[in-house]
């Protein structure tokens, strides 16, 4: 049983084909960790998947309610290594045999190295 790290970007059109994959994953066996926001917790443990969350702070896809307050995007364009460190801690003491992320999905390779494990590109061709 091989165990998969998703990285997930927070959105309808990179979540549903991701989904879709990890439950055929799930379904021969595997045991998959996807990460995305708090609103696809649901339909990703539906799949039998582990869910993680990004930090909200850090969640670069998450609106701010205080415009003062510097988006995710942001941090994660000007700071990198929080939005990276904050993914290596949560799945600290785990350990993935490969990745499998979008093309937009940011700093993928680079968690990927870090974690010394293979990845995998996915993209869904419409």
């Amino acid at each position: 049983m091989a165990q998969i790290l998703f990285l997930s970007v927070p959105a309808q059109n990179d979540v549903q084909p991701n989904l879709g994959l990890a439950s055929e994953l799930i379904n021969r066996g595997e045991k998959v960790t996807f990460f995305s926001s708090d609103e696809f917790k649901k339909p990703i443990e539906n799949i039998g998947a582990d869910f993680k969350a990004y930090t909200k702070e850090l969640d670069i896809f998450n609106k701010k309610e205080d415009e003062k307050q510097q988006s995710g995007l942001i941090t994660a364009l000007l700071e990198p290594m929080k939005f990276i460190d904050d993914i290596v801690v949560q799945i600290r003491g785990l350990k993935f045999d490969y990745a499998v992320f979008s093309p937009t999905y940011p700093y993928a390779n680079i968690i990927a190295q870090l974690l010394g494990i293979q990845k995998s590109q996915f993209e869904v061709s419409q």
